[in-house]
């Protein structure tokens, strides 16, 4: 009775998720922003949404074994599936990484490698893995729902670092990457070919990596 009880409110938690990650990070960054320069505040803003909800939270959720399983497993994709993950990276690498790859160093790079590799990691065990352990029949608890809590989250940093775009754009790139990884995760019915692909897209954030190492960033390249 009491493991039933457990699983309910795991399930309750997860489901909650795309509405509480949003606005308790929106609160985060907004305190944040107010109390710490803008650069800590958005280094301590995503360590807050990187162990806190991306790691610990799906860790309780789904146990490290199941977190494992999704994470590292699934089938090789088909041609289509591989071309719907390779969109978003192709846009990622036309309109962030080539325009300012003289902007590249060395550390530049590392922080950019870095980063990438913990926020998709971080962020495949919270919007995918969670949602399609739980629901995997289930198209609008285990894919529509989280894709869109992934996308509306990615406001909550704009409150300390607006991006140059616009928040609309930027949340178009966001469900552009959320739709593209639910459909090929449920698919291949694990993460490891998404993962990888949300990595190289992320890591094309040029700017995003200059601006956590104290970098200067002229103003018409602002993340």
């Amino acid at each position: 009775m009491r493991h039933v009880g457990h699983e309910r409110a795991r399930r309750t938690a997860t489901l909650l998720a795309p509405v509480t990650v949003p606005v308790s990070m929106s609160a985060a960054f907004a305190l944040l922003g107010r109390r710490l320069p803008a650069r800590r505040a958005y280094a301590v803003g995503f360590a807050v949404y990187w162990l806190g909800w991306g790691t610990a939270f799906p860790l309780w959720v789904l146990g490290p074994r199941e977190a494992w399983r999704w994470l590292g497993g699934g089938r090789r994709p088909h041609v289509g599936e591989a071309v719907l993950l390779l969109v978003p990276l192709a846009g990622a690498v036309a309109t962030e990484l080539v325009p300012q790859r003289r902007l590249v160093t060395a550390r530049v790079a590392a922080v950019m490698v870095a980063t990438a590799t913990v926020n998709a990691a971080s962020e495949e065990l919270l919007w995918r893995a969670l949602f399609l352990a739980q629901f995997p029949d289930d198209a609008a608890r285990g894919r529509l729902w989280p894709l869109a809590g992934f996308t509306v989250w990615h406001l909550a940093p704009q409150l300390v670092l607006p991006s140059r775009r616009g928040r609309l754009p930027f949340l178009g790139g966001a469900l552009l990457v959320g739709a593209a990884a639910t459909a090929v995760g449920a698919r291949c019915g694990g993460l490891r070919t998404v993962l990888v692909a949300h990595m190289a897209t992320d890591a094309c954030g040029v700017r995003a990596a200059r601006f956590r190492l104290g970098m200067p960033v002229p103003p018409t390249m602002h993340p």
